[in-house]
């Protein structure tokens, strides 16, 4: 006799059976994305951290804060120690920043910056001191610091570092360990099941190599604006940043392609080196070929950038990942440190930067070169009398007369108080006096008008640069012509 319920129990056993393969594959692909999350995430802290640690370390080390306040000590240089300041308030920032995702090194942080803020308060001490020609032993005897403390910390913070990579690697160990045993029940099921589960499980394995290598790539290139496009240029995967940075959605995935992402002047261009690209598994900075590289976002902006292409076959295609990194803030701060927030000139950094390539530019092409330092006579008197909000007025149309004055070729900034300085490159003797006193009287001219502020003059001085005379030289004569126009009543123009 049969037994009634044996098919009935064999028909339960399967269902089961299918159940736990189910469940035993979805808590295989949980734990999966679980550990590539905390690894991703842990990375990503890490990576952070480290960032902001070695952005301290740059900024205060030996070839940052350090270098240039010893130099300052040593050459008695206030240039270095205007780096200086720089530098320090840089390296602090950074400091904080590593203190607030690191609070574990809280004590070493505040010994770092403990030392630092010693640096710090003899930079007030140093420039005095510099400015009253101390001997280098007097002035190192004061501003000394004992840098031992920081040392200290900054080896603790090393050494703790050090040890995160392990502590991240056992942790990938033992996720690898419980995927591996839980794979392994999964197979050995396998082997019990039809044909059609066991090709379903090599379809979603192949699915899972492919993405497994997209993650690879991706991870190796820079977080920022990253996106997978296919050997016809469309975009078929992108993160959170890319729709962010050119603004689209997720539905517009595979719908819009690469080469509509940069202006429509270097469309061409760009779409031959994309298929140049693809035709070899490479990385390849986009920026060592194009100085800089411009995106545009689809409501038409455009906006400077760094880019890095990589390719690599995948069966039969080829898939490229795009990395992007938007330079907008980069670029505006640099301008920004270049430039004097008071009259929009350069200042006097960009000033010693373009002078000294206006020189390389005399030597090497044999061209006349003219600096012109020009200074508002009484300047002092018209802050006094008028008050500071009338004098910063009166920079700034000065500084506005300048501006529209000079060639494309020319060059003004302010160097500082109520001095301007413009380079002339190309200028010779007659050339460079006539603009001079052409500008002087055009200043004098306009302060005349009703809408100027306050009536005021100016004193310039000349200098023309001769063959091997080197910058500091130049300026210098310049400064001196200035000085002759001041002590010949001022309102005129020397050259020298």
């Amino acid at each position: 006799m049969r037994h009634p319920f044996k098919p009935f129990k064999i028909f339960s056993l399967a269902i089961l059976y299918v159940i736990f393969l189910v469940a035993a594959f979805y808590i295989l692909m949980a734990s999966i994305n679980r550990s590539q999350q905390d690894w991703k995430r842990h990375t990503y802290e890490a990576l952070e951290k480290t960032a902001f640690f070695n952005d301290a370390m740059v900024a205060l080390g030996y070839g940052g804060f350090i270098h240039d306040f010893k130099n300052a000590v040593i050459r008695q240089d206030v240039s270095y120690l205007v780096r200086a300041e720089t530098e320090i308030e840089l390296g602090l920032e950074s400091l904080q920043k590593y203190l607030q995702r690191a609070p574990e090194h809280t004590a070493e942080v505040r010994a770092i910056q403990s030392v630092v803020g010693q640096y710090r308060q003899h930079l007030p001490m140093l420039r005095q001191m510099l400015k009253e020609k101390r001997d280098v032993a007097t002035i190192d005897a004061l501003v000394r610091v004992d840098d031992r403390p920081a040392i200290e910390a900054i080896e603790s913070i090393l050494s703790r570092h050090a040890q995160s990579p392990n502590n991240l690697f056992e942790q990938a160990d033992s996720a690898h360990q419980r995927v591996n045993h839980m794979l392994l029940v999964i197979l050995c099921a396998l082997v019990l099941v039809s044909i059609l589960v066991f090709s379903f499980i090599r379809y979603v394995n192949k699915r899972l190599a492919i993405k497994l290598k997209d993650l690879e790539v991706i991870f190796r290139c820079a977080p920022n604006a990253i996106f997978l496009v296919n050997e016809h240029g469309t975009i078929i995967s992108a993160n959170r940043e890319t729709m962010r940075l050119f603004g689209f959605s997720a539905r517009a995935l595979n719908k819009i392609n690469v080469d509509d992402l940069v202006p429509s002047a270097t469309k061409e261009k760009h779409k031959k080196l994309r298929l140049e690209f693809q035709k070899s598994d490479r990385v390849q900075p986009m920026s060592q070929r194009n100085t800089i590289f411009y995106g545009k976002k689809l409501n038409g902006d455009v906006f400077p950038a760094s880019i890095s292409i990589a390719t690599y076959g995948v069966g039969d295609e080829k898939h490229s990942i795009v990395v992007i990194k938007d330079l907008s803030d980069e670029m505006q701060y640099k301008s920004q440190a270049n430039t004097d927030p008071l009259t929009k000139v350069a200042n006097r950094r960009a000033i010693n930067r373009q002078l000294a390539a206006a020189v390389s530019r005399s030597n090497r092409q044999q061209t006349p070169l003219a600096v012109c330092i020009f200074d508002i006579d009484h300047f002092k008197t018209v802050n006094d009398k008028h008050g500071h909000l009338v004098g910063d007025d009166v920079l700034q149309r000065v500084a506005k007369i300048f501006s529209d004055a000079i060639r494309k070729t020319d060059f003004v900034g302010r160097w500082g108080g109520e001095e301007f300085v413009i380079i002339l490159e190309d200028t010779d003797r007659e050339g460079a006096l006539h603009f001079a006193d052409k500008l002087r009287q055009e200043v004098k001219r306009r302060s005349q008008e009703v809408d100027f502020p306050v009536a005021i003059t100016l004193s310039a001085g000349v200098s023309l640069y001769c063959q091997d005379d080197s910058q500091d030289c130049l300026f210098n004569h310049a400064d001196q012509a200035l000085y002759r126009a001041k002590e010949s009543g001022r309102d005129c123009v020397v050259v020298i």
